[in-house]
């Protein structure tokens, strides 16, 4: 794969593939070095976590950017742009999930290429279909994906169909009164999606936690449950009375929810430093 050309530290440009597809990335001002300058270095020159940020149906990959809010994080974000706004293996994705993973192994190689990406942390993250796609990837791809976030996932059957065994660190979130993606399962465009304690419940016991679990109060209404035991780590935050939405977004915050509340967990649980808060 060819270097990418045009994007600087701090920029946010778009990149299109010769596949024909395109995405977002964004730059960390303090990204200095090229990868090859790097690779003549030696490890001496910083390499950095990538971060995939997948956005919902029917939205675009430029939306998400803008809502998200991560250009403080510490890391080369980027955010892919679905096929007719939308990933596989959703019911309304018009490509497959193979040609959905060809499209994220193509963006790793034009990064690689170009920047100092850290191969052992490349990190999947998304909303609704986005955030089934994310957990897709790394049920089909563990040796590609080192942790995992899904917010108000869409958690359709064919996601967790055929998953290879790994240990991947998995952060979930999710509001009780989702009016999209029921907390407790149900049908969609003539497909069940499963219940977020059933995905939880299997994520546990994917990653061999116990049944122990240490439950805090983050927000008012947002319940952090960590799992114990575990081989990789085990986050579910719980948002009590909350809709189809990415907790804290600007202008749709849920009262009693800190601006910026699923961007700052999702980069926590990934051990990137981001935005200061108070």
């Amino acid at each position: 794969m060819a270097p990418l050309l045009g994007p600087q530290p701090g920029s946010l440009e778009p990149i299109n593939l010769p596949s024909g597809r395109s995405f977002l990335v964004q730059l960390p001002a303090a990204l200095d070095h090229t990868a090859e300058e790097t690779r003549a270095a030696g490890k001496s020159r910083r390499e950095w976590p990538v971060v995939f940020v997948f956005h919902g149906w029917k939205e675009t990959a430029a939306e998400l950017q803008h809502y998200t809010q991560m250009s403080d994080a510490e890391a080369i974000v980027v955010f892919p742009q679905g096929v007719d706004n939308a990933w596989a293996p959703a019911p309304y994705a018009s490509t497959s999930g193979e040609e959905d993973i060809d499209f994220v192994h193509d963006i790793v190689d034009s990064l690689r290429a170009t920047y100092p990406v850290d191969r052992q942390r490349i990190y999947a993250a998304g909303m609704s279909n986005g955030g089934g796609f994310a957990q897709y990837l790394a049920c089909q791809e563990p040796d590609l994906v080192a942790g995992v976030a899904a917010v108000a996932a869409a958690n359709y059957d064919p996601v967790f169909s055929g998953c290879a065994a790994s240990d991947i660190p998995r952060l979930s979130i999710h509001g009780t009164h989702d009016e999209v993606m029921d907390y407790f399962g149900g049908d969609r465009h003539d497909q069940r999606y499963q219940s977020v304690p059933d995905v939880v419940a299997m994520d546990a016991q994917r990653n061999g936690c116990t049944s122990a679990v240490r439950v805090e109060k983050l927000e008012k209404f947002a319940i952090q449950e960590t799992y114990q035991g575990c081989r990789a780590p085990l986050q579910h935050v719980r948002i009590t009375g909350g809709g189809h939405i990415w907790p804290g977004r600007p202008n749709r915050r849920q009262q009693d929810i800190a601006s910026g509340f699923a961007t700052d967990r999702v980069l926590d649980f990934f051990a990137i430093p981001g935005r200061e808060t108070s």
